[in-house]
């Protein structure tokens, strides 16, 4: 071969390695470029992840403020209320979400005195009716405990526009499913534990054999000191404003807003008025009260027989603090009933409350500023509600629910056996305050 010819094979290979150097670059230019596309989208799926997630809070935190058991829950409209938190987010340049114009209507949410759903057991994996599985833990926790409604998916949607993006613009779809809860569900509902009024270093022992197999508890407290001398700080941050994670916020409906609803005047003075439309109240300051079936009267003492109750409500006032009521357990089932102890004598004197006699029949006891004592360790079904300024003592098995506040926790002084009933939990959940629950899932 002639030297012309080995410098024309040179020049050849030489080209031909430049043309694979290129290639190789070019093909590593378009990985890298795929590599950063696919990166950016990435980053961009992530965004719109948290994105849609937050909007599918602020759904949830607006049907609570104006449909949840509170004591003062939101005077706006739903829409307004949507409109509030979504203009509280910041949104990356460029991005803005706006709320569709057919915003769903809430379902109400009734429960005695007025007349409520029925309530039935729902099922955790279930296609017809749907099941509770997908809905949240917390919110399905609530909801398997005893009988609820399920009222219903509601469908709200957000508009997505992206000016620097507009590939990126989108719908986002977010499903709202209500549920209706007997806040007697839950077995143990206590709030702002512990009562010390300082930073306790751990939670309050509850003694062992307190709770029985299969009993629920779910203990709510205000995480600002200042706020509320009983409170157990475990989420206080004391450089800034009260605050509770989002995930909380069911937890927080159930107990503390529910608590301080039914305690409060409006609800208070509803099953008063139940009561009053039976001829079914009796007041230790009146000159004339109605005669009560199940209620014998001897100056200031009254007994109440739980089997000869006939009223659905049964409410006794006593605003001076100078009464004392014996409740006597009824050895019989029968149609359940509430019976309101009311005082509101403050400082002045505690209404005195003793129970005895097993009770069979199904009851729910409201009893504020009382002095409640258990004699004979009776075994007693039904819910008992203790006001913050009520206390108990003796030996009780209870069947059903219990729900207390901190600054008379009846734990220290009661010895008490709580069972989970499902039997009294269904005949209780007619005539039970209901608590709205609510979980919330976004798509795009």
């Amino acid at each position: 071969m002639k030297p012309g010819d080995n410098r024309g094979m040179a020049s050849v290979a030489v080209l031909l390695f430049a043309i694979v150097a290129m290639m190789i670059l070019m093909a590593n230019f378009k990985l890298n470029s795929a590599v950063a596309a696919s990166s950016d989208a990435f980053d961009a799926y992530n965004s719109q992840l948290v994105e849609k997630n937050g909007i599918a809070q602020i759904v949830k935190e607006s049907v609570l403020a104006v449909g949840e058991t509170a004591l003062a829950p939101s005077g706006n409209s739903l829409q307004a209320e949507i409109q509030n938190r979504l203009g509280s987010m910041n949104f990356p340049a460029g991005v803005t979400v706006a709320l569709g114009a057919a915003v769903p209507a809430l379902p109400a949410n009734p429960f005695f005195p007025s007349v409520p759903p029925a309530a039935s057991q729902l099922a955790y994996f279930s296609a017809a009716p749907r099941g509770l599985a997908g809905m949240g833990g917390l919110l399905a926790s609530l909801a398997i405990q005893g009988p609820a409604v399920d009222l219903g998916r509601y469908v709200f949607t957000f508009a997505r526009t992206d000016s620097n993006s507009p590939n990126d613009s989108q719908t986002y779809v977010v499903n709202a499913d209500l549920f209706s809860v007997p806040l007697t569900d839950v077995d143990v509902v206590a709030y702002g534990l512990p009562a010390t009024g300082s930073i306790p270093l751990a939670a309050p022992a509850v003694p062992v054999g307190t709770f029985g197999s299969g009993v629920s508890e779910l203990v709510v407290t205000s995480n600002n000191p200042a706020s509320d001398p009983t409170a157990w700080p475990d989420l206080y941050a004391g450089s800034g404003p009260e605050t509770l994670p989002y995930q909380f916020r069911n937890a927080v409906s159930f107990a503390w807003n529910a608590y301080e609803y039914l305690w409060g005047a409006g609800y208070q003075d509803a099953i008063l008025g139940a009561a009053a439309g039976d001829q079914a109240v009796y007041d230790f300051s009146g000159a004339n009260n109605p005669v009560i079936a199940g209620v014998s009267v001897s100056g200031n003492a009254l007994t109440i027989d739980c089997s000869a109750v006939q009223s659905q409500v049964v409410a006794i006032v006593d605003a001076e603090g100078v009464g004392s009521v014996s409740i006597e357990g009824s050895p019989a089932g029968g149609n359940p009933f509430i019976l309101l102890i009311r005082n509101t004598a403050g400082s002045l004197g505690q209404t005195q409350v003793a129970f005895s006699g097993n009770n069979h029949r199904a009851a729910i006891f409201y009893l504020e500023n009382a002095a409640v004592t258990f004699s004979g360790s009776p075994q007693i079904q039904g819910a008992l509600f203790l006001d913050r300024t009520s206390g108990a003592t003796g030996t009780v098995t209870w069947f059903g629910h219990l729900s207390f506040y901190a600054a008379a926790s009846p734990l220290g002084t009661l010895n008490l056996t709580l069972e989970d009933a499902p039997a009294v939990k269904n005949a209780l959940s007619a005539l039970a305050p209901r608590v709205l629950l609510v979980s919330t899932t976004a798509t795009r």
